[in-house]
């Protein structure tokens, strides 16, 4: 039952609700400012207009602070206007619907009602909830896996409920309520405002991001790959400005017609905008998300029981000696021997991965071996595996190994790999079924920005069926939303 609580809460709420706005949704008040100097009170008339009195009453209304407030009541289902008048010449009409349960609704069929502030505070209640439970299930999957691809979702579902909730609260406080088309039309709206407001932070960090490739390419040489990093940086400054750029276009081209109020290109644009605004935002979040994890994967520290450390391979020099990559990673392997060795007094069994390159003159494995054996590590405690191509053989062929040379021994396993890489390698392992903690070392900062973009892209390749999968569940919400504003703007009006 617990499992379920924030549905079973959720269903609660839309009950509680809907009672509350059946029971007292036969009256409504409309404020009304009245932008005058002053109102002459002995001028002023409400009342229903020729042919409405079927389905409105006018109750009351009054005058204060130069807001005119008009209670009504619903007679009959249908469309009902009140008219006001102020002298012989200024006036107006309010539209108003009854609905057939005798609640009665402003401006759209789906507009503001008695209640809908109750059911905005519940809005408010609910996501304030669900982060607090998404929360505490991002801290126990961390306690349980950190290298799953879960985490960076539920970072990023946090960031977003997040932004929904103070963006909401915001309009909540500062302007009126609009009734459940008000109320989803917020929800999409937020979502091109987060769009805009991260837009001068991302500025701000492609600016950076721009200077640590053209130090890069100064150290490393012009290469595409050298540049992922300011191409990402670009990619999101134009996304940023996407969602409301698309709502621009649409104001000023004649390819639909956005500008008839109930006219279906008006519906077309408002998808394809909000469609726009909820993909950049989950991409956003995603980056988010891999951005905290990477670094927090980064800086773990594996708990101090490990019996094998694996040093993940890769280019090492023609001469067959480590670059300084690959020794950083040796180093940092020696390191948490060190640590664990000060800590516990156990001792650990280095498991060198890597197999030959073609234009490398031994393995990856002999070569770190060597420079294990050049810095007092015995031989009895090198464990070499030189048949691994990538990452994920790296992890399945040094595991395979640990079980064939001690079936019944203890197998707690720490990897090594640099900063950038461990939250991915930690990944790989968990899709193989291997609980296995990582320790990364560090990079030049200029260096490590752009192998961490390489890093977050194959990570979005790697999980395509999920990101597929919430697009779909992204655009049936847009589809909902879009649908229900025409329904109430257009059909059944």
């Amino acid at each position: 039952m617990k499992k379920y609580w924030l549905i079973f809460l959720s269903i609660f709420m839309v009950v509680f609700c809907y009672a509350y706005v059946r029971f007292f949704g036969n009256e409504y008040v409309y404020h009304y400012h009245m932008y005058f100097k002053s109102i002459d009170v002995s001028e002023l008339s409400v009342a229903p207009e020729a042919g409405s009195e079927d389905h409105i009453e006018v109750l009351d209304y009054h005058v204060k602070d130069n807001t005119l407030y008009v209670k009504v009541r619903g007679l009959e289902p249908g469309k009902g206007y009140v008219e006001y008048k102020t002298g012989e010449e200024t006036g107006g009409l309010f539209v108003f619907y009854v609905h057939g349960n005798g609640v009665v609704t402003f401006e759209d069929y789906f507009g503001d009602f008695t209640g809908s502030f109750l059911v905005r505070t519940c809005v408010l209640i609910y996501l304030a909830l669900l982060i607090f439970h998404l929360i505490r299930k991002y801290k126990k999957l961390v306690h349980e896996n950190m290298y799953q691809y879960k985490c960076i979702l539920l970072v990023g579902l946090i960031t977003f409920f997040g932004g929904e909730f103070l963006l909401l609260l915001l309009r909540m406080i500062n302007m009126p309520a609009t009734g459940l088309v008000g109320l989803l039309g917020d929800f999409m709206d937020s979502l091109k405002n987060f769009a805009l407001l991260t837009f001068p932070v991302i500025v701000i960090v492609s600016i950076f991001i721009v200077c640590s490739n053209i130090k890069l390419m100064i150290k490393e040489g012009r290469t595409w790959r050298n540049m992922l990093g300011a191409i990402l940086g670009f990619v999101l400054c134009v996304a940023a400005l996407v969602p409301n750029g698309i709502g621009e276009f649409f104001q000023r081209t004649t390819i639909i017609d956005v500008h008839k109020w109930t006219g279906t290109g008006r519906f077309i644009g408002m998808f394809i905008e909000y469609a726009c605004g909820a993909v950049v935002v989950y991409f956003e979040c995603i980056l988010i998300g891999s951005i905290f994890m990477g670094i927090k994967a980064a800086r773990h520290i594996p708990a101090f029981d490990k019996d094998y450390i694996l040093i993940l391979g890769c280019q090492i020099r023609k001469d067959g000696t480590l670059t300084k990559l690959l020794q950083s990673r040796a180093d940092r392997a020696i390191e948490f021997s060190k640590m664990q060795e000060t800590q516990t007094g156990k001792q650990v069994t280095f498991i060198p991965s890597g197999g030959q390159g073609a234009d490398e003159v031994i393995s990856e494995a002999q070569a770190i071996a060597n420079y294990l054996k050049e810095t007092g590590i015995p031989e009895s405690r090198i464990l070499l595996e030189d048949k691994s191509k990538n990452t994920y053989e790296n992890l399945r062929n040094s595991v395979d190994l640990i079980s064939n040379t001690s079936e019944n021994a203890p197998k707690n396993i720490a990897f090594s790999t640099t900063n950038y890489h461990v939250f991915r390698a930690g990944l790989l392992a968990s899709e193989q079924g291997q609980k296995i903690e990582g320790i990364g070392s560090r990079t030049k900062s200029y260096f490590w920005i752009n192998a961490f973009v390489r890093e977050f892209v194959a990570t979005l390749v790697c999980e395509v069926k999920t990101h597929l999968v919430m697009f779909g569940v992204l655009t049936l919400i847009d589809l909902a939303v879009v649908l229900m504003t025409y329904l109430s703007n257009a059909v059944l009006s």
